[in-house]
């Protein structure tokens, strides 16, 4: 009976690897033949390094399973991509919610204690013969008091990081919708909920159930405790594969211009007024404050001055707004009579009708508040 549970287990760590290694090679071969800009192939090729070190992390739970001389042959390795997993998730999160336009810098720092703790590893895996290791790891005889240590101490880092790394990055996704609101108006692209839901996963399901394997908990590390870690994954690593490809978010890009500083007093507000009359730019989906910045030979950070300044609120919520009018404007129209209401959300400008239910909530909350 231990060793069908054990093969169970096995197959069910093996699964989460196999899923890494495919999302791997779709991100590089979306890098390869994809035209896409240095913050979007920067993007994918964090994540697909992720993806790569959480196939190396799921292929050691496999061996720890099956074959204890190998996991202990194999453990700095292992070790190093329990601490790595979710730092590199958070510099995928810190690329991706950047609203500083890229001039925002990932410490190195982060990677020092991994990489400190590695050298340890290494290091007194060359002097510690691999039974002793075994002992540690199993329990099950005396093992070098050193590597027991250390590996304690990596058990309590991977627990420290698997709980810090989420929660910084949730903190990293509430200030950049705070920023990112006056670059872009598409309220689902920017929203990140997919990202944040993969944050609150990891938190509550990765750290306890896997340390508690690792360090043979009774409470934690039966089969049913070490599933709780697993399943999270059959879902995390597509959704983050699938939102990436689709472009479900939106990245701040450097401002190229440079504009004298009473470049903001050339925007007239009756200027600006036509221009959204006739040109209508809401009616672009993926409309971003460049965009209104290039038609009106001007710089991003004025537009949003200005913006503010007159009308008191965004860039999203006045190009939003203006999306609003223009449905209410096409449901009234007798040309359009025929169409349904998703058509209709479409053709005002919204990306889709997720993104449409978003901003009329929001509008309807604050139209709440004015009344109170």
């Amino acid at each position: 009976m231990e060793i069908t549970v054990q093969t169970i287990q096995a197959l069910a760590f093996s699964i989460p690897a196999a899923c890494a290694l495919v999302c791997l090679v779709m991100l590089l071969l979306d890098i390869s033949f994809s035209r896409k800009s240095r913050e979007e192939k920067q993007l994918r090729f964090f994540l697909s390094l992720t993806f790569g070190v959480a196939a190396l992390c799921w292929l050691g739970l496999v061996l720890q399973v099956i074959n204890h001389r190998a996991f202990a042959c194999y453990s700095s390795v292992f070790l190093l991509t329990l601490m790595l997993d979710q730092i590199l998730i958070y510099r995928f999160v810190h690329i991706i919610t950047d609203t500083s336009g890229g001039n925002s810098r990932f410490s190195r720092l982060h990677y020092l204690v991994p990489v400190l703790l590695t050298v340890v590893s290494v290091t007194t895996g060359l002097i510690v013969p691999v039974e002793q290791k075994e002992a540690v790891i199993y329990g099950s005889g005396v093992g070098n008091r050193w590597f027991a240590v250390l590996y304690g101490l990596t058990g309590i880092v991977f627990v420290v990081y698997n709980t810090l790394y989420p929660i910084l990055g949730r903190f990293r996704i509430r200030r950049y919708r705070r920023g990112i609101a006056d670059y872009s108006a598409d309220a689902q692209r920017t929203s990140l909920n997919w990202l944040r839901i993969i944050l609150a996963l990891t938190l509550i399901t990765i750290p306890v159930p896997l340390f508690g394997m690792l360090f043979n908990v009774d409470v934690f590390s039966g089969f049913y405790s070490s599933m709780q870690g697993v399943l999270p994954s059959f879902f995390v690593y597509p959704i983050l594969c699938y939102n990436l490809l689709s472009d479900n978010y939106v990245v701040i890009v450097p401002d190229d211009e440079n504009l004298p500083d009473n470049a903001a007093a050339e925007i007239d507000p009756k200027r600006f007024a036509r221009y959204l009359r006739d040109k209508k730019p809401y009616l672009n989906p993926q409309l971003r404050i460049t965009d209104v910045a290039d038609d009106l030979h001007s710089n991003r950070n004025y537009v949003s001055s200005f913006i503010n300044k007159t009308y008191g609120m965004n860039f999203s919520r006045l190009i939003n707004r203006n999306r609003l009018k223009e449905l209410k404007r096409l449901r009234l129209s007798p040309d359009h009579s025929e169409k349904d209401n998703l058509e209709l959300v479409l053709m005002a400008g919204f990306s889709s009708y997720r993104s449409y239910l978003r901003v009329k909530n929001r509008e309807d909350k604050m139209s709440v508040l004015k009344e109170f």
